[in-house]
């Protein structure tokens, strides 16, 4: 697996919506669209979808997610049964 660096974990994620709406396919830079809608980190690819028009709403992060972005308000004590 990858390492990730304290730059990856916090990076910050951008919904783009494409003009055309419900594309699916690969776009600029790479970035894969599914119903109109694709994940972008920021940097250039995420700059270049703004130059050109698109669509760039920031991603929320996850109801009941702490300070690290992760989470799940499902999550139970992970403590087997004993009998």
């Amino acid at each position: 697996m990858a390492k990730q660096n304290k730059e990856t974990k916090n990076a910050k994620v951008f919904i783009v919506e494409s003009p055309v709406k419900n594309f699916c396919g690969i776009n600029a830079g790479g970035v894969h669209f599914a119903y109109g809608k694709a994940e972008v980190n920021e940097g250039w690819v995420l700059n270049w979808y703004r130059k050109h028009g698109y669509k760039v709403t920031p991603k929320e992060a996850p109801k009941g997610a702490g300070e690290s972005g992760k989470g799940d308000e499902n999550t139970e004590n992970s403590e087997t049964p004993k009998d």
